[in-house]
C-alpha cells in the first residue's frame, strides 16, 4: 500500500514538487500531496474539526490547485507529514564558542517557535501523533565577496541541537540538507539554484524564472537530492 505523505510549505517546495513530477518511480511506493502557497500564505490555515482549513478564498484556491483538488487538509488521511520552509532557518553551533545551556536553549526556542512552520506543526500535533518531519529553508547560494566558511559539524550540531531541545519532544524531526548540496559548511552549491522557477499556484506568475540575484530558491536537481534523502529515511 502506498504511503500517504502530506507536504506543506511555501515557494521553496517548488524544487521538491518539480523533482517529484520527474521521478515516477517514486510514485509506486509513495503518494505525496502538496499543500503550498507562496511566501507565508499557509499562515492563513486554521484548525477546524481535525482539518487545516484556509481562512480566505484566495488560499483555498491556491491549495486546491497545488494539491490537485483538495480545498482543505484532512489530517487523519495521511501517514506522515513534511513541513518545508515556512520561515524555518537552521541554527549553527560554532566550535570553540561557549554559551550557557540556558542561553542556547532559549535561542533555539526563539528561532523555532515564532515561525509558520511551528504553528502548523502544533496544529497537526494536536490531532495526531504521527511523525512530522521538518525541512528548513535551503541554505543560500554564496554571494560574491562572502567568504564565510564553517566546518561541517557546525551545521550538523545545530540540527542536532534543535532536535534535542525542540523536535524530539513532539515526535518530530528537523532534517539536515543533503551533505552533497552544501559548500563551505553554510551555503548551497550554486549549480543547484540555476534555472529555479516560481512555485505554480494557478496564476500568471507560474513557472517564471527567479531573478539572477536570487540566492534562496533552488531547482529540481536540488529537489531530487533532497527528496531522495527524505524518502530513503522513511
Amino acid at each position: 500500500m502506498k504511503k500517504n505523505i502530506c507536504v506543506l510549505g511555501n515557494s521553496h517546495v517548488g524544487a521538491l514538487k518539480r523533482a517529484w513530477d520527474l521521478m515516477p518511480e517514486w510514485h509506486q511506493e509513495y503518494n505525496l500531496v502538496f499543500f503550498t502557497a507562496r511566501s507565508n500564505g499557509l499562515g492563513g490555515l486554521i484548525l477546524i474539526d481535525n482539518k487545516l482549513v484556509p481562512k480566505t478564498d484566495r488560499l483555498k484556491r491556491t491549495i486546491t490547485y497545488t494539491s490537485g483538488g483538495k480545498s482543505e487538509i484532512d489530517i487523519v488521511e495521511y501517514d506522515l507529514f513534511l513541513i518545508y520552509g515556512l520561515q524555518m532557518e537552521v541554527f549553527f553551533v560554532e566550535p570553540g564558542k561557549f554559551f550557557s545551556s540556558a542561553v542556547i536553549k532559549q535561542t533555539v526556542l526563539d528561532s523555532v517557535k515564532g515561525t509558520t512552520s511551528w504553528k502548523i506543526m502544533e496544529m497537526i500535533r494536536s490531532v495526531t501523533n504521527k511523525k512530522i518531519y521538518v525541512g528548513h529553508n535551503p541554505l543560500p547560494i554564496q554571494k560574491k565577496g562572502d567568504d564565510r566558511s564553517y566546518p561541517p559539524e557546525s551545521y550538523l550540531s545545530g540540527i542536532n541541537l534543535m532536535n534535542d531541545e525542540v523536535y524530539d519532544k513532539c515526535n518530530a524531526e528537523l532534517i539536515a540538507q543533503p551533505a552533497d548540496t552544501i559548500v563551505n559548511g553554510c551555503f548551497t552549491e550554486r549549480e543547484l539554484s540555476k534555472g529555479s522557477k516560481r512555485l505554480p499556484v494557478g496564476d500568471a506568475m507560474d513557472e517564471e524564472a527567479h531573478p539572477d540575484h536570487d540566492i534562496r530558491h533552488m531547482n529540481e536537481e536540488f529537489g531530487k537530492k533532497w527528496l531522495s534523502c527524505f524518502l530513503s529515511r522513511d
